[in-house]
């Protein structure tokens, strides 16, 4: 108990407003599951907003050990020689602007980010520059000043980090925003020329260590728990009734934030100790709210405890409790839920929404690097998963149920725009990933290669939801040989045999192509027996060198009699 409320004063101090820096370096210490690597090639230092990340990485278990090159304008020796987790490319791009065009100085970088890129596949960050540096700029028109110089290498910046796959833009330019006192001290630059100030400093050390380093290295959480009470809201729904709760313009900034969440790709769910029915009529009923009730992927609304209800949310939504947060204004619900489901990450709603706003804003595992291209569908599809569990209660076998759903299946071999897609299945599917490789941005580019690879992309609808992109098989090609390096199905999708069906296609395919044999790769993690126990059901023994036709065969018996109808996407 004590360890979880310490945690939740400590996500209060750091996520919920900018603490300074005495309260950082004040900061208790808490486990640390994972410790990251981080290479920093620097012509300024980097030692000041270092110092200040272990406590909010802490937040989630991680911790960080920097390797740094010397101050070289010219980074020479970019990537050092040792391997890291993270690599930094920290520019002062003022030296630049003294020498080069905007477009010189982006061409530049762009080579040195290609050599780096040759010997190593990890996430590379890149930070670009504020506009203006000087109080002088004030009475200097854009033309009279530097700032032109600064917003075109920004523009360069970010082409060129969106042409490098694995590449992510510290956006110092953005981050100026954030705070409100000056963002530079040039106090600081003449004595250790690092032209930052303390609270600038704090956050660019938050946003690095709360948003970009989880987004880049770890999946990202799946579904929020929201209480109602005194969290989406003030007052109390049973007592006040639907119209008697206040919507404060904090808890307003608050709803509109959860559903840009939703929007995004995160599930928002209900847990809360209400009925049903109230909860329904409060969300019909408060035009007022941002949030509807169709934004939530599933409400768990009784008196049972907020443990049972999130496990239940969990197989509603057919993911691991671990993907969670769960926020709720009252501490002994946290730490009820922390005793019952340790996994579960938690945050503690302020009675200003603002403040939990803040704290959501910061959370760790929230950050979103991409575009999700399946976020649209995703609440929708869950939604129609309750109503295909209606009819399988219903339909009087499981065949019966299968036929009634008008399933179609389509496969996509060697699709170059769904390497997106690829990459967040492979961070994001915790249950059904068989070999748990957790790939790069560049890996998901590099399994495209139809010369090397044949990588299936599997979509699925019926008749109540298009699911979008819900698998893939990545198979490394060997003469007569296959490397089956992963599998990948999103939890959305289990239950129907659409694993199967796909497994079945891309065997034929690869007898097709004079295949031989094959291997399939598997790994054993805390959360993928289903995949497991889906490949057991037709290999047993070693995975290795298996006869592809004897597979073959076993696979398309398991799936003859299923219903869909596959489709080849040419």
């Amino acid at each position: 108990m004590k360890h979880v409320l310490t945690y939740l004063e400590l996500a209060d101090s750091l996520l919920c407003s900018l603490p300074s820096r005495a309260r950082i370096a004040g900061s208790p210490k808490l486990p640390c599951n994972r410790t990251f690597r981080i290479r920093v090639d620097r012509t300024m230092p980097f030692e000041f907003v270092a110092n200040l990340m272990s406590p909010f990485c802490s937040l989630w278990e991680a911790g960080v050990h920097f390797d740094y090159s010397d101050y070289d304008s010219a980074l020479s020796g970019i990537g050092g020689e040792t391997q890291a987790d993270v690599y930094i490319i920290w520019l002062d791009w003022r030296i630049y602007a003294r020498s080069m065009s905007a477009q010189e100085a982006a061409h530049w970088l762009n080579e040195r980010i290609v050599k780096l890129r040759m010997s190593t596949d990890k996430p590379i960050w890149v930070n670009n520059w504020p506009e203006s540096l000087e109080d002088a700029n004030r009475v200097l028109s854009f033309r009279a000043s530097d700032r032109r110089w600064f917003r075109k290498i920004n523009s360069y910046l970010l082409e060129s980090v969106e042409n490098n796959t694995g590449c992510v833009l510290i956006d110092l330019a953005q981050l100026t925003h954030e705070g409100t006192e000056s963002f530079y001290d040039f106090r600081n630059e003449k004595i250790s020329n690092y032209p930052f100030s303390n609270q600038a400093t704090t956050i660019i050390s938050r946003h690095l260590s709360v948003h970009l380093l989880p987004a880049s290295c770890t999946p990202r959480l799946k579904a929020i728990a929201l209480d109602l009470d005194d969290t989406l809201y003030t007052g109390v729904l049973g007592e006040e009734g639907a119209e008697g709760v206040t919507l404060t313009e904090g808890h307003h900034r608050l709803q509109r934030l959860l559903l840009q969440l939703k929007q995004s790709g995160i599930m928002l769910t209900l847990c809360s100790r209400n009925e049903e029915e109230d909860v329904k009529a409060l969300f019909d009923t408060r035009s007022d709210f941002p949030l509807r009730w169709d934004d939530f992927a599933a409400v768990c609304a009784n008196w049972k405890t907020k443990a049972e209800n999130l496990n239940r949310l969990a197989q509603i939504l057919n993911i691991d409790p671990s993907a969670f947060l769960f926020v709720d204004d009252n501490p002994a619900e946290l730490v009820k839920m922390a005793a019952a489901l340790p996994v579960v990450r938690l945050l503690r709603a302020k009675e200003s929404g603002e403040e939990t706003m803040l704290g959501l804003c910061h959370f760790p595992g929230l950050y979103q690097l991409h575009p999700d291209s399946m976020a649209v569908s995703r609440t929708t599809d869950i939604q129609a998963n309750q109503a295909r569990e209606k009819i399988r209660q219903s339909a009087a076998d499981y065949q019966s149920y299968l036929d009634s759903l008008n399933m179609v299946i389509t496969i996509y071999e060697n699709e170059a725009s769904h390497v997106t897609r690829l990459h967040e299945l492979s961070h994001k599917t915790n249950q059904f990933n068989l070999a748990l490789r957790r790939m790069t941005e560049v890996e998901a580019n590099d399994v495209m290669d139809a010369l090397k690879y044949m990588t299936i992309t599997v979509r699925l609808s019926d008749i109540l939801s298009d699911s979008g992109i819900i698998g893939a098989f990545i198979c490394r090609l060997d003469g007569e040989q296959a490397h089956v390096i992963e599998t990948l199905f999103s939890c959305r999708a289990l239950g129907r045999e659409i694993e199967t069906v796909a497994f079945a296609w891309i065997l034929e395919k690869l007898s097709d192509q004079g295949i031989q044999r094959i291997n399939i790769e598997m790994a054993q993690g805390p959360r993928n027996a289903p995949a497991l126990d889906w490949i057991k059901r037709f290999v047993t023994g070693s995975p290795e060198q298996l006869s592809l036709k004897d597979l073959c065969a076993r696979v398309k018996a398991a799936c003859e009699s299923h219903p869909a109808r596959v489709e080849v996407n040419r």
